[in-house]
């Protein structure tokens, strides 16, 4: 009987487009969600559907039974740390591996660009020091022998199903014809990874048992600045760009009023200066690998933004 392979917030971007990969190399799939109705909306026909409430360890050990690679694709905000305890106890339980896609929110302002992967983990906001605190659990259940774990870092990602972020926004933006804002400076380059080549890789990483116990740079097609990566947006919608940005001092301000603003505040050095990991070791490892080129990846998420407007008029 082939590998079961179970991905955890599968109406999720990135756990969607884990499934349509996994789907396409033939894998068995056991979609988790909590909305079973809107994860068939999004999902290919015939995928295992089941419903989870990741904060209910019982319910994600149930969720996991029969698995043999689990796939953490939620997005839990503060209950990051007390959630994947609850996966990896699933993982335990069934005897699974775990995948753990993550980003470099660990590193904090980079010492070294590109950064590679190891890099030292200097993470100095709420939301890094998190991450780093549950990446080392996740090592450290991996060094006992409890869990396999593989870290596939990602960049920041664009495409289908993408929401609430400021790389939606752009394009979402862009269709309307209103200008798109970057945060942060225009002009620094910043990684960025078409999401169906995200979700590739971690099911590559999921499928090579080398891979576990290690952390590896996943970091796209290649930098980009903001501008160049707004213009392309417009040029793929055949609209003039308008293109603005937010600053500091915007969220500053801003977070005065709206506490949640501070998340991005606490987060903006990325956008501030050169934010580039080094994926020469993943690149090395796998080198029939190939990212999709910036302006197909753009030009598919552009398509599907349409389509997605479209069907709301």
């Amino acid at each position: 009987m082939a590998e079961l392979h179970t991905v955890f917030g599968a109406s999720g971007a990135l756990g969607s487009a884990v499934v349509y990969h996994l789907e396409a190399e033939g894998l068995p799939i056991r979609a988790v969600a909590r909305d079973a109705t809107k994860a068939a909306e999004m999902l290919p026909e015939g995928i295992e559907i089941v419903t989870c409430d990741a904060t209910d360890p019982a319910s994600v050990i149930e969720a996991c039974r029969g698995s043999s690679v689990i796939y953490n694709c939620l997005y839990v905000g503060d209950q990051m740390k007390e959630v994947t305890g609850h996966l990896l106890a699933g993982a335990r339980e069934a005897g699974a591996r775990l995948v753990h896609p993550s980003n470099a929110l660990v590193y904090g302002p980079l010492q070294q660009v590109p950064a590679k992967e190891d890099h030292p983990h200097a993470a100095n906001t709420r939301r890094g020091i998190m991450r780093k605190e549950t990446e080392a659990m996740l090592m450290e259940a991996h060094a006992r022998g409890e869990v396999p774990v593989v870290i596939p870092r990602l960049s920041t990602f664009y495409g289908a199903h993408v929401h609430g972020t400021f790389m939606s926004m752009i394009f979402e933006a862009a269709y309307q014809g209103h200008k798109a804002l970057w945060f942060g400076r225009l002009d620094v380059l910043h990684d960025l990874i078409y999401l169906p080549d995200a979700a590739a890789a971690c099911v590559l990483l999921a499928l090579n048992d080398d891979a576990y116990g290690q952390v590896w740079h996943v970091p796209g097609a290649g930098p980009l600045t903001g501008e160049d990566f707004i213009r392309r947006v417009f040029k793929a919608y055949g609209k003039v760009p308008k293109i603005g940005a937010r600053g500091r001092l915007f969220f500053q301000l801003a977070g005065m009023v709206a506490p949640r603003v501070n998340d991005m505040a606490e987060v903006l050095y990325q956008f501030e200066q050169p934010f580039v990991m080094d994926g020469s070791k993943f690149s090395a490892a796998y080198p029939s690998f190939e990212y999709t080129p910036h302006d197909l990846g753009i030009q598919d998420t552009v398509n599907w933004y349409r389509d997605y407007f479209n069907a709301g008029e």
